[in-house]
């Protein structure tokens, strides 16, 4: 059998998104299965289109994944250069294989020309194709001489280079999840395999740099199934062994009406970048994890088969299977993604946890905090939520020394009597000898029991002072964390408001 060699082939056009990310993933997993070699192509022939640092993106956003490139523009190989805009001689060579051998020729048509026709057809109900129907009255090789065609070109003329498409052929192809798809020439055009600034089209491009990187098995995205034709047709004239296709299918946005795309970025309510772009967040900074991640996304569209849903990156490896590969399209649950998030910050250790957490902390420049604290705030909320950055958000009075108060909510229950309550809770709480939940519980209850004062009120009026709002955990639990003296020191404080 032929070594595997997969290849992901993204343009630096823009940011990679979900589906982008999956496609790797399903390549490298598939190499690795099978002692393969995965690699990393870009395809920066469309010069016009690329984006400044989309390249260093798609690297960073691998290497972030865990998928690891054998082969690519930062791991020099012995089937490189590894981006497209480097190959343009080795493209060359073969568009003259393919004009001097009847499979391609020289079309001159001007873009507005073409235009009208197209425009002429739809108006009648038909579709313009450029190909055998039609070729013989258009400005092309075709229909001139050498020396007209050559004397065309020396003059700077633009052309293209396009396909030659043979009259009613049938063509078969293979796809390893769709099966065989039977397809008539007739209903194909003369694909334009070089541009007129004699850079190659994305057709000519892949096929030869597929056959020259030995790459055994195409496996992409189900929007290029169109382009199956063509390659096929590439590989017969330059009589070379196709490799396996196939064809992965879409991710739909969550109500299941359309795939995900970058064109509606700013409709959806969840990210669909691994990482930053420009102002749009990405799955890392908004805090989930690489491998929350990457197990969110080998599960749309493979489905290994039994009720286990969570799997590290090794065990997938271990067990993937392209024949486990749905056909129909997936229906993205962005939700899902915060439960693995949660699922796999439980599998983390304490200290994974601690060491994480005080990396969070820092960046909000909180940075002395003792490591016996943090572990109990930790033991609290870890099981409660999916992200480490939620607990610092829930329980950032911990570690504030200044204490931002809620205005409205002082207003809402501030009386004449509000100081006066506050300087006895201070009082009791120095007179509670063994400073834990209960005791405080305890001592404060009793108080407000034989004044018959409203707990509701006492405790709104506690919260406020030493969290800043009505919200957070039991405030007899916070008090207990933090502390005696940094109890009394704010509610001292807040007599100054």
């Amino acid at each position: 059998m032929k070594k595997i060699r997969v290849r992901f082939a993204p343009s630096p056009t823009g940011p990679l998104h979900i589906g982008s990310i999956r496609t790797a993933l399903y390549n490298y997993l598939f190499a690795k299965k099978n002692n393969g070699k995965f690699l990393l192509r870009i395809e920066d022939t469309d010069q016009s289109r690329l984006m400044f640092g989309a390249e260093n993106y798609i690297i960073e956003s691998l290497k972030w994944c865990g998928i690891k490139t054998d082969e690519g523009p930062t791991i020099k190989g012995y089937y490189g250069p590894y981006s497209q805009s480097e190959r343009n001689k080795i493209y060359k060579k073969y568009i003259k294989y393919l004009l001097n051998n009847n499979f391609a020729y020289y079309a001159f048509d001007k873009k507005k020309k073409l235009e009208k026709l197209r425009n002429d057809y739809k108006k009648n109900g038909d579709f313009f194709l450029y190909n055998y129907s039609n070729r013989k009255k258009l400005d092309n090789s075709l229909n001139i001489s050498n020396e007209e065609t050559f004397d065309k070109i020396n003059k700077g003329i633009p052309y293209v280079i396009r396909y030659k498409i043979q009259k009613d052929s049938n063509l078969e192809i293979l796809d390893l999840i769709r099966g065989k798809i039977s397809l008539n020439s007739k209903s194909l055009d003369d694909k334009i395999l070089f541009k007129s600034d004699k850079t190659p089209t994305y057709h000519l491009a892949n096929v030869i740099d597929d056959h020259l990187m030995n790459i055994s098995h195409v496996i992409k995205g189900e929007e290029w199934l169109p382009s199956m034709p063509i390659n096929l047709l590439l590989y017969k004239s330059f009589d070379w062994d196709p490799p396996y296709f196939l064809h992965l299918p879409l991710i739909l946005n969550p109500i299941g009406k359309g795939k995900i795309s970058k064109r509606n970025i700013n409709k959806y309510i969840f990210p669909i970048f691994p990482l930053k772009w420009k102002k749009t967040k990405g799955y890392r900074e908004l805090g989930y994890s690489y491998e929350a991640f990457i197990n969110m996304l080998v599960l749309l569209g493979w489905n290994p088969g039994g009720s286990k849903e969570i799997f590290s990156l090794k065990e997938l490896i271990s067990i993937f299977d392209l024949k486990k590969i749905n056909k129909s399209s997936a229906k993205f649950n962005y939700k899902k993604t915060n439960w693995f998030n949660n699922k796999y910050l439980q599998l983390k250790s304490s200290k994974e946890i601690f060491v994480l957490f005080k990396k969070e902390l820092k960046k909000r420049n909180i940075i002395y905090i003792k490591n016996n604290f943090i572990y109990l705030i930790l033991n609290i909320f870890r099981k409660k939520i999916s992200f480490l950055n939620e607990i610092v958000d829930n329980t950032i009075f911990f570690f504030k020394k200044k204490i931002k108060y809620d205005f409205f909510c002082i207003t809402q229950i501030h009386t004449n009597n509000s100081i006066k309550h506050l300087h006895k809770i201070k009082n009791l709480l120095l007179d509670v000898k063994k400073f834990d939940f209960l005791n405080i519980k305890k001592k404060i209850n009793k108080w407000i029991f034989y004044k018959n004062i409203k707990k509701k009120y006492i405790l709104q009026l506690l919260r406020l002072s030493i969290v800043g709002s009505l919200k957070g955990l039991d405030i007899f639990l916070i008090i207990s964390i933090i502390g005696k003296k940094e109890s009394i020191k704010r509610i001292i404080n807040i007599f100054n408001i």
